[in-house]
């Protein structure tokens, strides 16, 4: 078994992390840490894990990652300082998947326009894979780093990015993306810009950063790639009064002619084969409850004129951030992609 180290154990991201490596049949976890709780019980600190784990949090350094004996590194930290010990575990041999936003961007400027911040190591972002499983797969299996996306692009990127290799969405029109969330996309943590306190949230429900969310670099990155010309999607994001999932509609222009049973073709197409990926007959088929816990990737389309309309729906913690983290560890490690990500309410 591959032994794998999770920096930041006990956020939302390490704990999902945790769950499903703990029941992976080809990687075991030798590393859990956390730089607050560290000599700590895993299961004293999130004690969902009791009886499950012996596991002790370390401090995430670069000696207690090397003493682990692992072999991969599963990033599940929010802040950027963290980034610091990453040249060091590659020049280890280590690989990398980060599910923080260091590594999506592959430019430091465009990471500097977006987040606000110089970049630890910007000399690996040349480098560093786009983590989208079911797009960049090749790449991944030979990836040093991976950045995995994030769970609002994840859920917008994945039913776009076909009809824009193929041609079908005219790439001189309006796209934009009203994307909701599940509370925890927010954190262990109250964020006053969010307002994500549960008497504001509960029978609420509000829009925030309906301009300049940093999701929209990683966004425009990969559709400009696709469509192989610059391209913008208007984003705007809301909080919902549930505990995870993401539910995105998007609306772009089609090219003249272009029906939804060609859409669904193209989608038939090009995830062939994809596990995660389910196209379903109709938006109304598309909910978030039939993929909460899991790590598949629900999505459908409509066409009013020359209008499509898409519905995507996609866990956040699973496949918006930890599930899809391990699919690109079984990638990169040459283990079918579904290993150990089948079972539901990871």
């Amino acid at each position: 078994m591959t032994p794998v180290a999770i920096l930041g154990a006990t956020g939302y991201a390490g704990e999902i992390a945790v769950r499903i490596l703990l029941g992976h049949p080809a990687f075991r976890i030798v590393h859990a840490g956390s730089d607050r709780l560290g000599g700590t019980r895993l299961a004293d600190a999130a004690p969902s894990f009791a009886g499950e784990t012996d596991l002790v949090l370390q401090t995430d350094t670069v000696d207690a990652i090397r003493a682990s004996g692992a072999k991969a590194v599963l990033l599940a930290k929010k802040s950027p300082e963290v980034t610091k010990v990453v040249p060091a575990l590659l020049a280890a041999g280590l690989r990398l998947v980060d599910i923080g936003a260091e590594f999506r961007l592959r430019d430091h400027a465009g990471y500097v326009t977006w987040y606000k911040e110089e970049h630890a190591c910007p000399e690996l972002l040349p480098e560093a894979v786009y983590g989208l499983s079911e797009v960049h797969t090749e790449a991944i299996r030979t990836a040093r780093v991976v950045g995995n996306p994030g769970c609002y692009p994840t859920s917008v990127l994945l039913p776009l990015i076909p009809l824009l290799q193929r041609g079908l969405i005219d790439r001189a029109g309006t796209l934009a993306a009203v994307c909701f969330s599940g509370v925890s996309g927010a954190g262990k943590r109250f964020l006053e810009g969010n307002n994500n306190l549960f008497y504001a949230l509960n029978e609420n429900l509000h829009s925030y950063k309906p301009v300049g969310h940093q999701h929209t670099g990683e966004i425009d990155q990969e559709l400009s790639a696709a469509a192989n010309t610059p391209m913008h999607c208007t984003f705007v994001p809301h909080l919902a009064p549930i505990t995870r999932g993401i539910h995105s509609t998007i609306t772009a222009s089609l090219v003249p002619g272009t029906t939804a049973e060609q859409v669904h073709a193209v989608w038939a197409e090009a995830y062939a084969g994809r596990p995660f990926v389910r196209i379903r007959p109709t938006p109304k088929d598309v909910e978030i409850v039939n993929v909460a816990g899991t790590n598949f990737a629900d999505f459908s389309a409509a066409v009013d004129g020359r209008t499509l309309i898409i519905t995507s729906v996609i866990d956040n913690l699973v496949k918006g951030a930890s599930g899809q983290a391990v699919q690109n560890l079984n990638l990169m490690f040459g283990l079918p992609e579904q290993t150990g990500l089948l079972a539901r309410g990871l």
